[in-house]
């Protein structure tokens, strides 16, 4: 496929984690195109999964971008690739529109017929696939491609979907080694991305994350709720324990972490529309993040933690110093500011009033707290003075600061 657009669109794709695959319009449809659903459930080889068959060109009609929805609400999009000699197809998918709780995913096994004891397995593979609930994003975007690929006005956009007519009948039954083996591949992938996401979180990179999970296997973690917006809040009440989890590798004070898992499960709760979902997650992610490279003490000495820790702990204090930092961890005050100064490249007066200047920073843009409460919050009750210093280190004032973006 030499196609500069269609290779964007398949590096497009593999980032928001939508399979793609090319297959010549005549053949029948591969048995990966599904990720294995049907070679699991059905006892013949092949079903032909979205319809490919009713895809054929009609010569008197325009090319058209098909996106179909099989019986399993699994979605695809079919683009005919212009220009060779044998017609060849593009088909991106499965994904889904919409997670499904287990009730529906009951009720859409009942009305298959499929088997009770492969319900958990269709309940594995929903977890495993992506959930676009964007569908006009999509569809905004194959309208670009087909306007670049076959000029404007000359493609059109087509929707089908499949009828239960296309079941077969009769499920495979019996040997379940190559359906545990399907959902042991769904689960390892499951597992990869969250420990490629935990891994970024842990650095505190919000860009590397968010990538990540857009549209991934964290839209689809196993649910077990009777509803949509309960299965979305369980969803995100697991990434929420995965997030924290990620920021305790990077050995941030349980004190922070909890504060922070706490207000977000609150927030969680508090969802009274599934349509919140995706804002959240990326809300928990940059949370996070700006958690873990605000407190993280990774690589530091068990003194040089102990002492972060503790200032972290006390920038409400007005009384923060060298000394009484010493004082209260036992230490020898030159011991310590030698021992900080190594280890930080900062005095113990530059790092503090970086870290209550990064606090109100944090104050300013997450409540509605006045000018003077915050100042007082990060242990510098002059109005005056805590201006000045915030300007020195943000380039702004206060005001100025929570006005931006």
């Amino acid at each position: 496929m030499e196609n500069i657009y269609l290779e964007f669109t398949h590096t497009f794709f593999a980032k928001i984690g939508i399979p793609t695959h090319i297959t010549e319009r005549s053949a029948p449809a591969p048995d990966d195109l599904d990720m294995g659903l049907r070679k699991m459930l059905f006892s013949e080889s092949f079903i032909d999964m979205v319809e490919l068959a009713e895809l054929k060109e009609d010569q008197s009609e325009l090319p058209a971008i098909c996106f179909s929805e099989d019986i399993y609400t699994c979605h695809y999009i079919v683009i005919p690739i212009p220009g060779q000699e044998i017609p060849v197809l593009f088909v991106a998918g499965p994904y889904l529109t919409e997670v499904p709780g287990v009730l529906k995913t009951q009720e859409l096994c009942r009305k298959l017929g499929i088997p009770q004891e492969k319900v958990s397995f269709v309940n594995q593979y929903f977890s495993s696939l992506p959930c676009m609930d964007n569908q006009v994003f999509l569809e905004s975007y194959m309208e670009t491609l087909g306007e670049v690929l076959f000029g404007i006005g000359n493609c059109r956009i087509k929707y089908t979907r499949q009828h239960d007519k296309h079941i077969a009948q009769i499920y495979s039954s019996g040997d379940f080694s190559e359906s545990n083996e399907n959902m042991m591949n769904l689960l390892e992938r499951r597992y990869l991305m969250e420990e490629q996401v935990m891994e970024a979180i842990s650095r505190g990179d919000y860009d590397k994350s968010a990538r990540i999970i857009t549209g991934l296997v964290f839209s689809g973690i196993d649910n077990r709720a009777s509803s949509t917006l309960r299965s979305r809040k369980n969803i995100l009440f697991v990434f929420n324990t995965i997030c924290r989890k990620a920021a305790e590798r990077a050995e941030v004070h349980p004190i922070h972490l909890d504060e922070i898992s706490r207000r977000m499960a609150i927030q969680i709760e508090n969802m009274v529309s599934q349509s919140e979902y995706k804002n959240m997650q990326l809300e928990m992610l940059k949370n996070y993040c700006s958690i873990v490279r605000r407190y993280s003490t990774k690589g530091y000495s068990p003194i040089m933690q102990k002492t972060l820790n503790y200032i972290s702990g006390n920038l409400d204090s007005t009384n923060l110093t060298l000394s009484s930092t010493a004082n209260a961890l036992s230490l020898n005050k030159s011991y310590l500011a030698t021992l900080f100064k190594k280890e930080t490249g900062e005095t113990f007066t530059e790092y503090v009033n970086k870290k209550r200047i990064d606090h109100a920073a944090f104050l300013l843009k997450t409540s509605s707290a006045g000018i003077q409460t915050i100042a007082s919050a990060c242990g510098i009750p002059d109005t005056t003075y805590f201006t000045r210093l915030f300007r020195r280190h943000k380039g702004m004032t206060p005001s100025q600061y929570r006005a931006s973006k």
